[in-house]
């Protein structure tokens, strides 16, 4: 069987082009194999927390604990999940918050504010939670994540039990993860409940 010349020069120049890939072969598989750069992944998470949670100071020296996990998401997990518990440790001091002028509050407000026997909430006690969500610029009080009527929490400083009152110096606004925080006494354990969590895990690099 005799082969046509092209198919000799085509075979030839195949050989001639394979021939390099084999010699390097090793540099290649190993290029290709090469850890990805967590470098990325931090400047994601840490763009994302300086900017939805403004208020809260995170430690990213933590990062160095985990330099050694041969494992990229694993690694990614594990900085996550300190970043987190970070979160949930910094108590919340409660303090006298600011009033509401006076131009904005309305007739019953002053009779609604004083602590009622049975202990239950005022009629207008969401008006009340709207006017200090709208004073405090839709923010959270403890990390000043964005919130609005649906996600946010409103507390009163001093309890009633303890002769708070429902005037607008004793209410403060929180988001749905540090109210979870607050009231699980800062438990650790709560970290895969909270949305902060889940926001982060969306920025792991594959």
């Amino acid at each position: 069987m005799i082969l046509g010349l092209d198919y000799i020069i085509i075979t030839t120049i195949l050989l001639i082009l394979l021939i390099p890939l084999y010699i390097y072969r090793k540099v290649f598989i190993k290029k290709f194999n090469k850890k990805p750069d967590i470098g990325y992944f931090i400047k994601d998470i840490t763009f994302s927390l300086k900017t939805n949670y403004p208020k809260f100071v995170f430690d990213f020296k933590i990062i160095n604990k985990y330099s050694n996990e041969p494992n990229f998401k694993t690694q990614q997990i594990l900085i996550i999940e300190d970043l987190i518990k970070q979160f949930i440790k910094k108590e919340f001091v409660f303090s006298t918050q600011k009033n509401v002028e006076k131009k904005y509050l309305w007739l019953t407000y002053e009779e609604n504010s004083r602590l009622k026997k049975d202990n239950k909430l005022p009629s207008d006690w969401m008006q009340r939670k709207n006017a200090a969500l709208k004073r405090d610029k839709n923010k959270c009080n403890r990390c000043e994540y964005s919130v609005s009527k649906k996600n946010s929490h409103a507390l009163l400083i001093k309890q009633m039990k303890d002769g708070g009152g429902f005037n607008f110096e004793n209410i403060v606004i929180l988001c749905n993860d540090c109210n979870r925080i607050i009231k699980s006494n800062y438990n650790e354990n709560i970290y895969h409940d909270l949305h902060i969590m889940d926001e982060l895990l969306n920025k792991i690099h594959k």
